[in-house]
């Protein structure tokens, strides 16, 4: 629960942790800041605790705190992520602490409108904590939940531009090309993002439309919704064209002529290994997922290196920050957008020819550098920014 006295929350986050090294202090003032909406405070400190934490008891009940400041920013997909490690942790080695991860699962799928999951997993927390016989005030808070599900106005609505525009019943779908759990697929029409990084990738593509670089057309912004109209055309990992190299150079090239001292978004390394870190502590990388020559390591191997590997100095330049195949259209539109930013033009051209030599070989990787204007790439840059991406 989080709590509501907001004075008291003030007076709480107003002083630093009394005992910096301290689970229990750090963890309650991540808590206080979630309260009063500092959601990057909060991150901060929790974290920290996380670093802390020493037993099952003590992650699960972070990880929960951490992936209720993901849903009260707005950021549904990581808030699920971390509510479902927390609801496994607890099932294999905390069984104790299974009822309070179900029940925050629970609301949270509620509010996205997935009330027959939540249903469920509701359920089994009032089970548990009616055989419990525990504190009677947990199984009311889980009748009260289960209540509230019944209540047109639980799920989390869609902003009143956002709802004229995709009518009262619109059509969803997650299986097109390319989509995740961050976007949707609407009426056959739209694509429709929301939380964070709906409105990272906002600011993003205003700035570079205005600039002259091809990007999708808003429908339209409210809140934290962002309305995309679809522009009809494969990307060019679908339907690549003669010379996809050099028409990936080419592309990237224009881009990366931009002016850095005009653009107000970083992206230097700074930033990204510290988004990097947080990755690595809240558990979210997908080892799992990495190329085949860095299989075994842990994510925290991966950013072990990157710190003792960084290269010395920067080039930079306003860089995409997922320049792969599938996020450039036929005809040169760029999406996906929400990493643009000033940093090292390495970061574009590793992703670029990653998946250039893995779909395409090596002819498509010598036609793209060749259509970029660089005859002799740096390949150490390249592997420091493939590995890199590892984390995200």
């Amino acid at each position: 629960m989080i709590p509501d006295d907001r004075d008291a929350l003030a007076a709480l986050v107003a002083q630093p942790p009394t005992t910096p090294t301290a689970f229990a202090d750090l963890r309650a003032a991540g808590i206080g800041h979630l309260a009063l909406g500092s959601h990057d405070q909060a991150l901060d400190l929790l974290d920290q605790a996380m670093e802390l934490a020493d037993t099952p008891a003590r992650v699960i009940a972070v990880t929960i705190n951490l992936a209720d400041v993901y849903r009260y920013a707005g950021d549904a997909p990581t808030a699920e992520t971390l509510y479902r490690r927390a609801l496994d942790l607890a099932r294999a080695q905390a069984p104790a602490y299974l009822s309070f991860a179900l029940q925050h699962l629970g609301k949270a799928l509620g509010e996205q409108g997935r009330l027959d999951e939540a249903r469920d997993l509701l359920t089994e927390a009032l089970a548990l904590r009616e055989a419990a016989q525990g504190d009677p005030s947990l199984a009311a808070g889980t009748r009260a939940a289960l209540a509230a599900l019944d209540d047109p106005a639980f799920v989390l609505p869609l902003p009143p531009s956002v709802t004229a525009l995709l009518g009262p019943s619109p059509s969803w779908s997650h299986a097109h090309e390319g989509l995740s759990g961050t976007v949707a697929l609407v009426n056959d029409a739209y694509y429709v993002k929301r939380g964070p990084h709906a409105r990272r990738e906002h600011e993003r593509l205003t700035w570079l439309g205005a600039r002259g670089i091809a990007v999708p057309d808003v429908a339209a912004f409210e809140d934290d919704v962002l309305v995309l109209a679809d522009a009809a055309t494969p990307s060019l990992a679908a339907s690549p064209p003669p010379g996809i190299g050099t028409v990936m150079g080419t592309v990237l090239k224009h881009l990366h002529t931009l002016p850095t001292a005009a653009c107000p978004f970083d992206e230097r390394l700074d930033v990204q290994l510290a988004r990097a870190r947080r990755q690595v502590v809240e558990g979210l990388v997908d080892v799992e997922d990495f190329d085949e020559d860095n299989l075994g390591l842990t994510a925290r191997q991966v950013l072990d290196r990157l710190l003792a590997e960084r290269p010395g100095e920067e080039d930079l330049v306003v860089t995409h920050g997922d320049f792969t195949p599938s996020n450039v259209l036929n005809g040169g539109m760029l999406i996906d957008l929400g990493r643009v930013g000033v940093g090292d033009r390495y970061r574009d051209l590793a992703l670029a020819t990653r998946d250039l030599h893995e779909d395409f070989g090596k002819g498509a990787v010598d036609e793209f550098f060749t259509a970029y204007g660089l005859p002799a790439p740096d390949s150490e840059r390249l592997t420091y920014y493939r590995l890199l991406d590892e984390l995200f």
